[in-house]
């Protein structure tokens, strides 16, 4: 090894505040690099996990992260051992269990067969029931062994409770041959609130693969349990047949990865099985298999896809502005070794060896900023990413990592040799040096693919991913002219600071473009990060109060059903008179406790469509309260809209005031007509808006409750009808509420059961609405990186300035100007290119609005519609970073010691 070799490897660490800053940009593209795959596992592993909690207590087998196979491979429970090897061979899965019915009813039909249990002369049905361990399985207290549990209702009906012995009969067919045997009672076990199976988790999983009771087919039966052994000895005693089926679950804790591995071992066992079928699938012996560990992986691999759809755009933009601030760095190093460069010039170094070297120089903190930025991706997925485990990405993500850093690397040595193959082979002095248009190349790239964008069909993808750092590049571009503008601007011709800061920002040329360029990108894909965070979760919070209506919404079939006050219909009056008109006396809206409301829905049709559309009928006070109404800005129009309805509910002509909702039909009209079944109301239009809570996808009139129902008269779905029929136009009423506790507040005193309960909580369990609150982390995580490189940017150009100008520097302290002055013209010059900066992010971020929705939002045909919002705290924490990055700058840029001083008047 050659002397520059060596002093090239270390010389990358020999720089001081430089080497520092070298290390610091490989540490934001290695932190890139690293991120999306960690990311990705916790976000699968989160959403697994989620998927796995979110099982129900009543669930089935096919539902819950567990396997029961019932394989026909023989009839004592010693031909199983292989089923239970096999499952025992699956990873992730527990212990399996061997569990046995009794089947001899359905082996023997339509032949009558009857199992029961006797004790005292009396007698109560029920089938025998094998587990591994019956006391760790069943909620009683154990006595004994060998033997067998009966459940309490049986217990108290016989009259027999643990210790005593009871008699088990089979009697088979109508001439009642019967075979008994006496067995010995162990325990007595609690039943679910059915009344008839065991209580706890484990039966409820069974449920519906436990034997029917013998005489009423549609109930499950009374289990005698006993372990395996005792209830294989009775039922050779009693002559019946035990199904055996072996049980196990996933074990807690596994990740998505691991969960997927385990499903697709047991379908590879279920399908080994089942391709051996001895019995038909209508037979008691056929195979039999229940998991629910595939669709909640599928599910979970779901939703998970989404969360990454969602972060792409922004972890794509942190890479390339990563690799961007590599280069930039290496540009300026270029320009920073000028002098170096004119010396290997001079030596006769060959420009490839140059740009071999200085791979070399950069490739030691390269590693250590990889390894760091390594370490902050994984930091920052653990602290602030999905609640999810990350285990098997990190060393995946150390090789992604590695290979940005590596492009990185590639980059600086690229920069390198045409850096000096400048110098070896200038051009010849009457040769023109025409300069290429960077800046009007890069904003027409940046038009033409906005324009792409803002024109294509379908989601963003690919490249499209790429607009916001095209566009905020471009501004960069276009803002790094403007220092020089600014640098012409008339002052005092007297020196001070502002006579040299205005010479100043007209010195730095490419290397003060660059600055500009490459901070105007940070600065802007931080503000455009955060802004998507909050543009995202005000959609996402918005869609949700849309298609909900409120926090909690019961379904009946009538609101007299939680009204015990109604008002009943009036009787029909004789033939000869006619039908009462206007509202009946006494009718009421069903007075509500705090925190509910009562609304009514139909369908209704206009003349100006053939098109159904819905007509939602709230008490406007009340609903205002109630109704979830996000944060947007549709929403709170549609909130205003609700409030003036509340104040008029009705015209100088008495017909109800509607507030006309996504409908454009209505747009140049004042009145509608509607069809509400044989009758019809004509409504005057108070405002429109473009959505508003309850809102099923389809246009909507909202209209206040008293003069539309009243109007009815004996149709007034707030009667109670004399019969059970339902109203004829309102065949449903829901009650909207703030929480389920409010609607128990509401059902409770009365008695009523809903049809069903459902609200915003459930939608918040959808894919869409999950990714959306679980890419936040991912991407405040980025935008904090992103702040980095605008921070980095300026310190790099500080350093690189101050070092080129410290002679002239000094010497106009010297000469009067003072150090001072010198120092606050420094502090001006960062300040000014860093507000140009600012002002070319927001202005970018502004600019890329109109494409918010394209890039952001996967769902663009729900209601509202996606917006883009630049908020105000994002605009604060852009500010501050800029603020952070402008003190650092002149910090760095500051003074040094008095060798340092002398040193900078010489001449090397």
């Amino acid at each position: 090894m050659d002397r520059l070799t060596g002093a090239a490897l270390l010389g990358g660490v020999r720089q001081r505040a430089w080497s520092l800053l070298i290390t610091s940009a490989f540490a934001v593209l290695g932190a890139a690099g690293a991120a999306g795959t960690m990311f990705a596992e916790a976000s699968d592993n989160a959403a697994f996990q989620a998927g796995r909690d979110a099982v129900p207590a009543t669930a089935r087998q096919t539902d819950a992260a567990v396997v029961r196979i019932s394989a026909p491979v023989g009839r004592r429970s010693a031909d199983h051992q292989a089923v239970l090897d096999a499952l025992r061979r699956i990873p992730h899965l527990t212990d399996p269990d061997l569990t046995g019915e009794s089947i001899g009813a359905e082996l023997i039909a339509p032949t009558f067969w009857g199992s029961t249990a006797s004790f005292g002369g009396k007698r109560e049905r029920g089938r025998l029931f094998a587990v591994t361990s019956p006391a760790e399985e069943l909620q009683g207290t154990a006595r004994g062994t060998g033997g067998l549990w009966i459940p309490r209702p049986m217990a108290e009906a016989l009259g027999a409770k643990a210790g005593d012995t009871i008699t088990v009969a089979i009697t088979v067919g109508t001439a009642g041959r019967t075979r008994s045997a006496t067995v010995p009672v162990n325990g007595v076990y609690e039943v679910d609130a059915g009344g008839r199976l065991p209580a706890g988790p484990a039966w409820t999983l069974r449920a519906g693969d436990t034997p029917p009771d013998t005489e009423y087919q549609t109930l499950p039966s009374y289990l005698l349990v006993g372990d395996v052994a005792t209830v294989e000895r009775l039922a050779l005693q009693l002559d019946d047949e035990i199904f055996w089926a072996a049980e196990a679950a996933l074990v807690p804790g596994v990740t998505l990865a691991e969960a997927q591995h385990t499903a697709n071992e047991i379908e590879y066992l279920r399908r080994g099985y089942a391709g051996g079928l001895e019995f038909g699938q209508d037979s008691p012996r056929s195979m039999r298999f229940a998991s629910g560990i595939s669709q909640i992986t599928t599910n979970a691999r779901a939703t998970s896809a989404i969360v990454e759809q969602r972060i792409r755009p922004v972890e794509w933009a942190a890479i390339g502005v990563g690799l961007a601030s590599v280069l930039a760095v290496a540009l300026l190093s270029a320009r920073r070794r000028d002098r170096e460069i004119r010396h290997a010039v001079a030596v006769g170094i060959a420009p490839m060896r140059v740009g071999a070297l200085w791979l070399l120089e950069h490739l030691l903190p390269a590693a250590i900023g990889v390894a760091l930025g390594w370490v902050v991706a994984w930091q920052l997925v653990v602290r602030f990413g999905p609640p999810g485990v990350v285990s098997s990405s990190p060393l995946p993500a150390g090789s992604a990592a590695a290979v940005a850093g590596l492009a990185g690397v590639v980059t600086v040595a690229g920069v390198g040799a045409p850096a000096l193959a400048r110098p070896v082979r200038p051009a010849p002095p009457v040769t023109v040096r025409r300069k290429l248009p960077w800046t009007t190349m890069l904003v027409l790239v940046a038009l033409t693919a906005a324009d792409g964008l803002a024109g294509a069909g379908g989601p963003a993808g690919g490249v499209d991913l790429l607009v916001p750092l095209l566009v905020l590049v471009a501004a960069g571009a276009v803002a790094g002219w403007l220092p020089g503008l600014l640098a012409r601007l008339p002052v005092s011709a007297r020196p001070g600071v502002l006579w040299l800061a205005r010479r100043r920002l007209g010195e730095a040329g490419a290397e003060r473009r660059l600055a500009v360029l490459t901070m105007t990108a940070g600065l802007g894909m931080l503000l455009f990060a955060l802004s998507a965070v909050h543009s995202s979760r005000v959609s996402a919070d918005d869609r949700v109060a849309v298609a909900a209506g409120a926090e909690a919404v019961a379904t009946f079939g009538a609101s007299w059903e939680i009204d015990p006050t109604a008002v009943l219909v009036p009787p029909e009056p004789e033939p000869p008179q006619p039908p009462p008109q206007g509202p009946v006396p006494g009718v009421h809206t069903p007075p509500m406790p705090p925190g509910s409301t009562v609304v009514w829905r139909t369908d209704v049709e206009t003349p100006f469509d053939s098109s159904q559309k819905d007509l939602l009928v709230v008490d406007p006070a009340r609903f205002r309260e109630v109704a979830a109404w996000g944060s947007g800005p549709d929403l709170a129009a549609a909130r205003a809209a609700l409030a003036t309805l509340a104040s008029k509910p009705a015209d100088e002509s008495g017909h109800p005031r509607a507030i006309a909702v996504g409908d454009p039909a209505t747009d140049q009209i004042d009145s509608v007509r509607i069809n509400l079944g044989f009758a019809v109301a004509d409504l005057t239009i108070a405002a429109r808006v473009p959505a508003f809570p309850g809102m099923q996808g389809r246009p909507m009139y909202v209209v206040a409750n008293d003069p539309l129902l009243g109007g009815l008269g004996v149709d007034d779905p707030r009667l109670k009808p004399r019969t059970r029929q339902p109203n004829s136009l309102f065949t449903q009423v829901f009650l909207y509420a703030t929480s389920a506790e409010h609607i128990q507040r509401v059902t409770a005193p009365v008695n009523a059961q809903p049809a069903r309960i459902d609200g915003a909580p459930a939608l918040r369990k959808e894919a869409v609405y999950v990714a959306t609150a679980r890419a936040r982390g991912y991407q405040v995580a980025v935008a904090g990186y992103l702040a980095l490189l605008a921070v980095l940017t300026l310190c790099v150009y500080a350093q690189r300035t101050a070092t080129i100008r410290r002679p002239a520097d000094l010497m106009l302290a010297r000469v009067g100007l003072g150090a001072g002055r010198v120092s606050r013209a420094r502090a001006v010059e960062f300040a000014l290119l860093t507000l140009v900066a600012l002002g070319a992010a927001v202005a970018g971020v502004a600019g890329l609005a109109a494409l918010g929705g394209r890039l952001l939002d996967d769902q663009p045909g729900l209601l509202p519609r996606f917006a883009f919002q630049i908020p105000p705290a994002a605009v604060l924490i852009t500010v501050g970073a800029a603020v952070v990055a402008c003190v650092l700058a002149v910090l760095v840029s500051g003074g040094r010691s008095a060798r340092a001083e002398e040193d900078a008047y010489r001449d090397d």
